[in-house]
């Protein structure tokens, strides 16, 4: 008993010592980052830099072809197609939904015969729409009308509105507009800031409807060539 009461004089005198730190005692102060992970944190960068893979990588490969000889080899963030026909293709991967985020391709687009295009290629759904942005266009009159330009990427692209007359489309045989814009200036690597093109479209009254895939694609109806694209957002 006795022991016991010394033990518990022993405790409390100690106490005041244990819960009151001394000048010489550094006291840690608590950091903004304690409870909640600061941006810099391992853990916030590696889900950053998850996150921004997620958003490079590649999801659809655009494959339709109908005739003549393609040989199209799509892979995550790139592509490869060769092709000598009379028939018409459209090749490229991408993403399904699309988005208004920039998209930047990077490589080689060389056409040996006939005609040909390089660009971002996609379509809506209410309403049905067929879109292009293009890069690089080889031997090809567009038709259709006229209705403005924009200036974006370091170039000037004409906008052009085409009708197509119960043709295939993603739905099937419809009838639908395209919105194309045609740089001024080929070129078969850069970014395309596709946010630009859809704004430039609503201005001169062309909206589109609920994004679906979009695509870095190859087109040709009649000729030969190579090309291999990476392409990234």
């Amino acid at each position: 008993m006795v022991a016991l009461s010394h033990l518990a004089m022993a405790l409390f005198a100690l106490a005041p010592v244990l819960a009151v730190p001394t000048a010489d005692t550094p006291v840690q102060k608590r950091g903004p980052h304690n409870f909640v992970l600061g941006p810099n944190h391992p853990l916030m960068l590696a889900r950053r830099n998850l996150t921004l893979s997620r958003r490079s990588s590649t999801n659809y490969d655009q494959d339709y072809t109908t005739g003549g000889t393609v040989d199209f080899s799509p892979a995550s963030g790139e592509f490869y197609v060769s092709w000598d026909t009379t028939d018409d293709f459209v090749v490229g991967v991408g993403w399904n939904p699309g988005s208004t985020l920039p998209i930047t391709h990077a490589g080689s687009f060389t056409v040996d015969t006939g005609l040909a295009t390089l660009s971002v290629y996609g379509w809506t759904t209410d309403p049905l729409v067929e879109y292009y942005i293009i890069d690089d266009i080889v031997d090809l009159s567009q038709t259709g009308t006229v209705k403005g330009s924009v200036t974006s990427d370091g170039a000037t692209y004409t906008i052009w509105e085409n009708e197509r007359v119960n043709e295939p489309s993603i739905v099937g045989t419809s009838t639908f507009n395209q919105y194309i814009s045609i740089r001024d200036s080929n070129r078969v690597s850069g970014t395309i800031t596709v946010e630009n093109h859809f704004a430039a479209w609503a201005d001169v009254g062309l909206d589109l409807g609920t994004l679906n895939f979009q695509v870095i694609a190859v087109e040709s109806w009649d000729g030969s060539g190579s090309a291999y694209q990476t392409v990234t957002n």
